[in-house]
């Protein structure tokens, strides 16, 4: 069935990205609610590496819970694209973890220079080198990307998964009957 399937195109697998990061900003909000309402009960000051840890730990969990049941997060399902792994199955929650934070490392890396323009982050001394080294390496990474016949990203390669674009309803994958 695979060789039937055409790796996801990059316009796809971005237009996927912005629908599951309205999604996951949703439950960030929601657990930074739940954060708030706990430590004021308990009256404990927050730590911000826990804070961290356990937002890292909700998206952790809003993506391996999607890719290891059925490859697809509701972006991925609204573009018709899937994760598979080696053998055409969704990946095991072990590669979807590995990828999960190779891909949240990757945003970061191409977030990097748009947000080292902001004003107050303008002024760090290191702003302007990292934000060059951050978009010499998603060129990089994108071209690596676009070169390789099955457009495995970064979090694939690592992972061991890409991402196929499914036939529309009705059609098999081989195609219109």
């Amino acid at each position: 069935m695979s060789d039937f399937l055409s790796p996801a195109p990059l316009w796809r697998r971005l237009l996927a990205a912005v629908y599951d990061s309205l999604l996951l900003v949703g439950l960030w909000m929601a657990a930074l609610l739940v954060e708030m309402l706990v430590r004021d009960a308990l009256g404990a000051e927050r730590h911000w590496a826990v804070l961290r840890a356990y937002l890292f730990t909700v998206g952790l969990v809003f993506f391996v819970w999607f890719w290891t049941h059925g490859g697809q997060t509701l972006g991925m399902r609204a573009w018709r694209l899937q994760l598979l792994a080696g053998d055409d199955r969704p990946p095991s929650w072990l590669q979807a973890g590995a990828r999960y934070a190779v891909m949240l490392a990757v945003w970061g890396m191409v977030l990097t220079p748009p947000l080292a323009r902001l004003p107050h982050l303008r002024e760090l001394p290191h702003a302007g080198p990292t934000s060059l080294a951050c978009a010499a390496l998603s060129a990089l990474a994108l071209l690596a990307m676009l070169a390789d016949g099955r457009r495995r990203a970064p979090q694939d390669w690592v992972s061991g998964t890409r991402v196929v674009t499914l036939p529309k309803a009705g059609r098999s994958a081989t195609g219109p009957s």
